[in-house]
């Protein structure tokens, strides 16, 4: 068989970028898809020159109504078979949402979910065609709770995890393993940086390195994790919402996240 790629979306910057460098440190040949701009080949360079590794590019809007089916016609027509699919690409934020811009909740929705559904749906036929594969959505530890002010956000994630779970309990019994990671706080531009500060304490002990993140994701992949939440504080703020009642759950993160929006 062909050489295999491993796909990375949003991977010229942050997490994705992350990703992409601890794949090429396995010796995995790569496809970074970001949108268009000097940033995805200046990654590409990078890793190519640290790790000797295959690396493509495709600039690609994945909020445009064919982002995924471009993606995936492009690895068909420069037959590169991909075995393990991240899907990483999103957008974050934190807004009120009754004076938010509609393109706002709108990015959320087409890049958070229609495009990571849709990349799964493409791709599912080819990974098959591998003994082994696999599929990581990077979600967040929001998507267990309602988080006000960041509404479509943290649903978006909810949708992503509820996704992951039953889409690995379809592909069971096939080569595919579907994955999810749930970090909380990840610095990866100023935006995080000012948001994770809000929450003090909390925000620091929370927090994890991009890069640490995507070495310690891949190592519980390749173990075969389900449900990845990385680092001991989170595990324990990701059991509150199972033991804390609703109402109270709502008014806390309120609170919370009222910090975030009085800094965005």
């Amino acid at each position: 068989m062909a050489a295999s790629y491993t796909l990375v979306t949003g991977g010229s910057t942050g997490i994705g970028e992350a990703f992409a460098r601890a794949c090429a440190k396995r010796g995995r040949n790569l496809l970074l898809v970001a949108l268009p701009g000097p940033e995805l080949e200046a990654t590409a360079e990078s890793i190519r020159a640290a790790h000797g590794v295959e690396v493509r590019t495709l600039g690609v809007d994945l909020a445009a109504l064919d982002g995924p089916s471009r993606v995936f016609g492009w690895c068909v027509a420069n037959r590169t078979p991909v075995d393990f699919l991240i899907n990483n690409a999103g957008a974050a934020g934190t807004a009120v949402f009754e004076t938010s811009a509609l393109e706002y909740s709108d990015l959320r929705i087409m890049v958070n979910v229609r495009a990571l559904v849709l990349l799964s749906r493409l791709f599912i036929p080819m990974l098959k065609d591998w003994p082994q594969s696999y599929i990581l959505n990077i979600g967040s530890l929001g998507g267990f709770y309602p988080i006000p002010f960041k509404s479509v956000y943290s649903a978006s994630k909810a949708f992503v995890l509820n996704f992951s779970r039953a889409l690995r309990e379809e592909l069971r019994n096939t080569s595919i393993q579907v994955s999810i990671v749930c970090p909380n706080g990840v610095e990866t531009n100023p935006g995080t940086f000012v948001r994770i500060g809000a929450h003090g304490r909390v925000g620091r002990w929370s927090k994890i390195d991009r890069h640490v993140l995507a070495e310690k994701t891949l190592e519980a992949v390749f173990r075969g994790k389900a449900v990845i939440v990385p680092k001991a504080i989170n595990k324990v703020l990701w059991v509150f919402h199972k033991v804390i009642p609703a109402s109270v759950l709502a008014k806390f993160l309120r609170r919370r996240f009222d910090r975030e929006v009085k800094v965005s």
